[in-house]
């Protein structure tokens, strides 16, 4: 694996390749003390990783990854910035998939690296891989976006009513959990859910986050997405419904089909092409994408293997099986009866039809 350390001070690239020597890795590992030369460098041998500083003189970390994600768009982009100003976290999120806060442990970086390396093994269709790297940003449904900004700019709205709203957007709940995960804002545990990545957060870096750096639909695309983000908060809920509470489970059945959010998979004519693992292709992407936004790993395997539980390890009905289950009825698709029969729940069919029913008036009134 090709890696790529960029910062303009020597000491750091140096402390960066101390840590490496101590550690045991395959990975073939190049570094560059300027964005210029970086680029220089990955014309002559691209890399699967490139690891840039942010605050850098003549062309900082988010110009450098720019150009990265122009010209090799399936490079995963990692930033390292030691400074938190309102422009230069909003430019980080355009480009960057994961961020990692300035000075950090060089274990801690080298971690990061090795995770993100981790899943170029496990998503190894260059087409899952390619299409992840040209995004930047989703867009949210329009009204719920709007609703978003209302309660943001009310001064008499708390985290719950804000958390409520952004948790039935995916493209909204993705973004706020990506940097909520972060190793740019973490404490060391993952979150799995949009009430605790806000409480972590805090408002005010929500609301510089939502206000300058989401974009919504435009009004020929506005209907689709409206129907994804309507669906997609009925499997959320449904989801919730039938395990019992809000959390891990309602999280992943929001953001199942978040790939279809993607241009050049909207409306695809077959929802049964595969990638060369055998995982339907918006399925695949959606699981990297979050993967690489750096969610955690167990909702990145329900997106993964919602639409084909029986391929699961753990052969109990679990998390997947009721993203699975929730995702299927609120799209309208019959959950795999086989599957249902093997974890001995087929009897339960009939009560989630009916709490779909119930949830779809609940979201209706």
């Amino acid at each position: 694996m090709q890696v790529m350390f960029v910062d303009d001070e020597s000491r750091v690239l140096s402390g960066i390749e101390r840590a490496l020597m101590m550690q045991d890795t395959d990975w073939e590992c190049r570094f560059a003390n300027s964005g210029q030369q970086a680029l220089t460098m990955l014309e002559e041998q691209p890399a699967d990783v490139v690891v840039s500083d942010m605050r850098m003189p003549f062309m900082d970390g988010a110009e450098l990854l720019t150009e990265v994600r122009n010209r090799w768009p399936g490079t995963i982009r990692i930033i390292l910035s030691g400074y938190s100003e309102p422009d230069a976290t909003l430019r980080m999120l355009d480009v960057a998939h994961r961020f990692v806060a300035k000075p950090c442990d060089s274990t801690l970086l080298l971690t990061t690296v090795s995770s993100a390396l981790a899943l170029r093994d496990m998503f190894q269709d260059p087409a899952v891989i390619d299409a992840v790297g040209r995004i930047s940003r989703l867009p949210a449904a329009p009204k719920v976006f709007l609703e978003v900004c209302r309660l943001l700019a009310d001064p008499a709205s708390d985290t719950r009513q804000v958390a409520t709203v952004l948790a039935s957007d995916p493209a909204l709940s993705a973004r706020i959990m990506q940097l909520a995960n972060s190793a740019y804002f973490t404490r060391g545990s993952q979150i799995h859910d949009i009430g605790n990545a806000i409480t972590h957060l805090g408002l005010d870096q929500v609301k510089l986050l939502v206000l300058a750096s989401q974009v919504f639909a435009d009004a020929k695309t506005d209907p689709y997405v409206e129907r994804l983000q309507q669906s997609a908060l009925l499997a959320s809920s449904l989801a919730a419904r039938i395990c019992g509470h809000q959390g891990l489970e309602s999280t992943a059945a929001l953001l199942a089909r978040i790939a279809l959010l993607i241009p050049e998979l909207r409306e695809p004519d077959d929802k049964s092409t595969t990638t060369v693992c055998n995982t339907p292709v918006y399925a695949a992407v959606g699981a990297y994408l979050l993967a690489l936004w750096g969610l955690p790993f167990d909702i990145v395997e329900a997106v993964a293997g919602h639409v084909q539980p029986s391929r699961a390890a753990d052969k109990t009905f679990g998390v997947i099986g009721t993203v699975h289950v929730a995702v299927a009825l609120a799209n309208n698709d019959a959950p795999d009866p086989d599957y249902l029969e093997q974890t001995g729940v087929l009897n339960k069919l009939p009560l989630w039809q009916q709490m779909l029913a119930h949830t779809q008036e609940t979201l209706d009134d």
